[in-house]
């Protein structure tokens, strides 16, 4: 399906969660993932004040489950990453982790497109960073993220998803099943 065959529902001069303005518009439309299947998103952003964030939820519900892949190669960083704003991201070997909070957005990538977003983030924080120590820590943080982006880094990265609506599509994953969410 094209983009402009798309059925979108757009909802405009909605009341934003942050500034409260009716000034948000809601957009929820599907799409056909090649590997996942048919897949609903939902975005809003506020005209207003300018926030903005998107979630997705698979037609087909999954199972609520842990991912956990190796990445081990520049040609591993291209396997595909579906992300729900409930699913929490891992990557031990820096400790460090994206959680499932209110603001957490959801989003289709692949593992570069992850570890670039940890890295924009962690740049943001040393950019803001007065303290020394704190400095270096996040800078040594940011070579490593480098060495994994150039595949000479290997790392693991685990999604932990209690909703079922997130995935990591490879034939290199491990998946644990997780007690369903309770309603």
């Amino acid at each position: 399906m094209s983009e402009t065959e798309r059925d979108m529902l757009i909802v405009d001069n909605q009341q934003c969660p942050v500034c409260a303005k009716e000034s948000a518009t809601f957009t929820e439309f599907e799409i056909e993932d090649a590997f996942a299947g048919p897949i609903a998103i939902f975005t809003i952003r506020c005209n207003d004040c300018g926030f903005r964030n998107s979630d997705l939820e698979f037609l087909e519900p999954g199972q609520p489950a842990e991912y956990s892949v190796d990445i081990e190669s520049k040609e591993d960083l291209r396997i595909r990453v579906i992300k729900s704003g409930e699913c929490e991201i891992k990557i031990p070997n820096f400790r460090i982790s994206v959680d499932s909070t209110m603001n957490s957005e959801g989003f289709i990538s692949n593992v570069e497109g992850v570890i670039v977003k940890f890295q924009k983030q962690i740049e943001s924080l040393k950019d803001g960073e007065e303290d020394k120590a704190k400095r270096k820590t996040l800078k040594n943080l940011l070579k490593g993220i480098q060495q994994v982006l150039d595949g000479e880094k290997k790392i693991t990265m685990k999604m932990i998803d209690k909703s079922g609506n997130s995935a990591i599509v490879s034939d290199k994953v491990t998946v644990k099943k997780l007690r369903a969410k309770k309603k």
